[in-house]
């Protein structure tokens, strides 16, 4: 269990009333502890309810951690903080002081998070719902292709030397898994796309991408793995790493393990562990990162690390099938460095980036709107 200090309390409390009085630089140094994020998280989950069936606890709240700060013994000090904090905590969520404005909980209730869907085109041109429910597959495909709650699409490693393709397509809100013909794993992320051979019969194993998807690549000296997206082509042996080229947004490959080389814009790059190819029309760059922080999504949680604010909103649309719009475009650029778990509620998500970021949101139906404080 976290161990939060006196001034752990009280740094959150000025993020949350007094936001306006830090500067950007305080708050994402506070930020950078992974046990401050928690705490901001603690906070976000308290409910709301009516103020006026709470007015008497939050003003005891308020003494108590009044003197709670200014209080010697530690763990006293500690204890009282932690139950007052959630008592003021509680009010201000019911009398609207933080957080957003939901326009009727029941529409906020019908925004849920994505889920394991899919749909598998087979090379006949015939169409198959995928979910976590589905284990019959068609006849035609049978002992070829497995689908299983858990594991997802598996295919068999000896299927014949006919080279056929199928398509694997998952919506917005949609997450699957695939295991190759070869071994290779892939992690495909909403709203994209890949294309694969049923059974790799050629020299080279090549599969076709549109928008995420984690690779695990079976190493194969003797046939070589390629990724190809609109704008790269990506040429691996035995390797983990994530791409991610959705239209009209900037591509980047972040190689977490082995090694792979990147032929874009008549440039052919080498990438190391720990290293990101960034691709614009014009332009490629290549930075060191913390590959867990492009991951995640992967391992049901998206972490954030300065990261502006509409490249966050743009993952919160695809996984919670919303549309998020900005009274003022400078909100987008407002960095935000925080990680939320992929299957929370997004009432939970809409809080703790209104306590960092100091914006307000209101909504409606599946409409977000964010606005300065």
């Amino acid at each position: 269990m976290i161990e939060y200090t006196p001034e752990d309390y009280e740094f959150a409390l000025r993020i949350l009333h007094h936001r306006e009085d830090l500067t950007e630089e305080e708050v994402s140094r506070w930020m950078d502890e992974p046990e401050h994020l928690e705490l901001l998280r603690e906070m976000a989950f308290v409910r709301m309810s009516q103020y006026e069936e709470n007015r008497e606890e939050i003003i005891l709240g308020k003494r108590r951690l009044n003197r709670a700060l200014h209080g010697t013994r530690r763990l006293w000090v500690i204890g009282t903080v932690a139950a007052s904090i959630l008592i003021i905590l509680g009010g201000l969520f019911q009398i609207g002081m933080i957080g957003g404005r939901l326009r009727g909980s029941t529409e906020v209730a019908a925004i849920t998070p994505g889920s394991n869907k899919a749909q598998l085109i087979l090379s006949d041109g015939e169409v198959v719902d995928l979910h976590a429910a589905v284990r019959q597959l068609p006849l035609s495909v049978t002992g070829i292709i497995r689908n299983d709650s858990l594991e997802g699409l598996k295919y068999s490693g000896n299927v014949g030397m006919k080279e056929e393709y199928n398509v694997l397509q998952t919506p917005v809100g949609g997450f699957y898994h695939l295991e190759l013909s070869d071994g290779t794993r892939v992690w495909l992320n909403a709203c994209s796309e890949l294309r694969y051979p049923v059974s790799f019969v050629r020299k080279e194993r090549r599969v076709m991408l549109k928008g995420e998807a984690y690779f695990q690549v079976s190493r194969d000296s003797s046939r070589p793995f390629y990724v190809q997206t609109s704008r790269q082509n990506i040429r691996v042996l035995g390797t983990s790493f994530n791409v991610r080229s959705y239209p009209a947004d900037q591509e980047y490959t972040t190689l977490e393990s082995g090694r792979v080389s990147i032929h874009c814009l008549g440039q052919d790059c080498l990438l190391r562990p720990g290293e990101q190819l960034r691709l614009s029309d014009t332009s490629v760059v290549i930075v060191p990162v913390r590959s867990e922080n492009y991951i995640g999504w992967k391992n049901q949680c998206w972490v954030y690390d300065n990261c502006m604010l509409k490249e966050v909103f743009k993952d919160l649309e695809r996984w919670y099938n919303v549309q998020i719009e900005l009274e003022d475009e400078s909100i987008g650029l407002r960095h935000f460095t925080g990680n939320f778990r992929r299957y929370d509620n997004i009432n939970t998500v809409l809080e703790m980036i209104g306590l960092v970021a100091h914006v307000k949101y209101e909504v409606e139906g599946r409409e977000i709107v964010f606005s300065w404080k």
